[in-house]
């Protein structure tokens, strides 16, 4: 006979991920930046997705902008490593990065994601270049490593960014050095500290991907953070490539004694992955609707279709030295792209919930839409 208590037949078997992200849970309704990092936060466009749905074809209210390709660190785990060789390490054009800024402004971007490629505190401009953002009213954001944070930009960057992100993956300067190539972890935390210590909205924090060379200083990390007087710590790791059950136990005995550190100032965020370790992911949407919200522009000029096409020519949409982001955006190149895209062949999606909820409001037909 089947166990009828419903609790016990369909549990986790109590495993330390089903613990552990109930005390999470907890954690997360006391959260001061709720939401920060959920996909749900889409539904905050109901306008745009309704004019996709209708088959519109609106220019992005979100873009991500690449301004280098060139990076001072030498990640073993960054995923855009060739990006970043002798080849590549391309600088957008200060006057190219500017325009493009106008360029949102005047079609009605809301906000602007600075990130990489390579490291964006590389090109000399993207302060300006986040400054100009917001005298449009563009919320500009920015992941960084943080090592090129300097003092001359902190407090443009506390008053005109929504947000900084560091990658902050490491407690110790001798474990940074030997993930990052690179021995500034000082800097990096005085920058850290500095930045937060300005006056302006902008909330500052960090983020921790998880591994096996680090896992094991991922609570002194945590604390690390928490002295800075940042407002958060993002833990997390790869999308779509398990963890071995040794590494996914020994991060969430980690989550769990960071969990701890979660107060009115201090947020702790776990992404789910690290709880459900999903190694794939079946489409059933019609098609790909994300590249249609969220485009890329690289270093190179290149617009990409999203932030994992990045290193794959296919992906490619135009050229910001060649054409407008409007007319690249209305061509038959990306009209193209969009037509010849297989889902099956591309990367694990971090965007997959996205796409579940653009087909629910795109596709919903059904004789029984009075139940739920």
């Amino acid at each position: 006979m089947i166990n009828e208590d419903v609790a016990v037949l369909t549990s986790g078997a109590r495993s330390i991920g089903e613990e552990v992200g109930y005390k999470y849970a907890e954690i997360e309704k006391r959260h001061k930046y709720r939401f920060l990092f959920d996909p749900l936060r889409l539904l905050e466009n109901q306008d745009f997705i309704t004019s996709y749905a209708m088959g519109e074809n609106p220019f992005p209210k979100s873009v991500e902008i690449d301004p280098s390709n060139a990076c001072n660190h030498n990640c073993s785990f960054c995923i855009y490593h060739s990006m970043h060789s002798k080849e590549r390490s391309e600088t957008m054009q200060r006057s190219r990065l500017l325009e493009t800024i106008d360029e949102l402004g005047e079609l009605g971007v809301k906000s602007i994601l600075f990130v990489g490629g390579g490291e964006p505190m590389a090109h000399p401009d993207t302060t300006a270049a986040i400054e100009r953002a917001h005298s449009y009213g563009i919320s500009a954001g920015l992941v960084t490593n943080g090592s090129l944070v300097k003092p001359k930009f902190q407090a443009k960057l506390k008053k005109h960014a929504a947000y900084v992100r560091f990658s902050l993956d490491a407690a110790s300067p001798e474990l940074h050095l030997k993930l990052h190539q690179k021995d500034d972890h000082p800097r990096i935390i005085d920058n850290l500290r500095n930045l937060a210590a300005q006056d302006g909205p902008c909330t500052v924090g960090t983020g921790f991907f998880i591994n096996e060379d680090n896992v094991h200083e991922v609570q002194a990390c945590a604390e690390l953070v928490k002295s800075t007087g940042a407002n958060y710590i993002q833990l997390k790791s790869y999308s779509g490539v398990p963890m071995s059950t040794e590494l996914q136990n020994e991060a969430l005995k980690q989550v769990e004694r960071v969990l701890d550190l979660q107060d009115d100032d201090f947020d702790v965020h776990v992404m789910d992955r690290i709880f459900a370790n999903e190694t794939h992911q079946v489409r059933g949407y019609t098609k790909c609707h994300w590249q249609a919200f969220k485009p890329i522009i690289n270093a190179d000029g290149n617009v990409y279709l999203c932030a994992q096409k990045r290193t794959n020519n296919n992906g490619v949409i135009g050229n910001i030295y060649e054409k407008s982001l409007k007319e690249i955006w209305e061509s038959d190149e990306r009209r193209k792209v969009v037509e010849e895209l297989n889902l099956y062949s591309c990367p694990y999606c971090v965007h997959h919930q996205q796409n579940q909820m653009i087909e629910f409001f795109s596709s919903f037909v059904s004789k029984h839409k009075g139940f739920f």
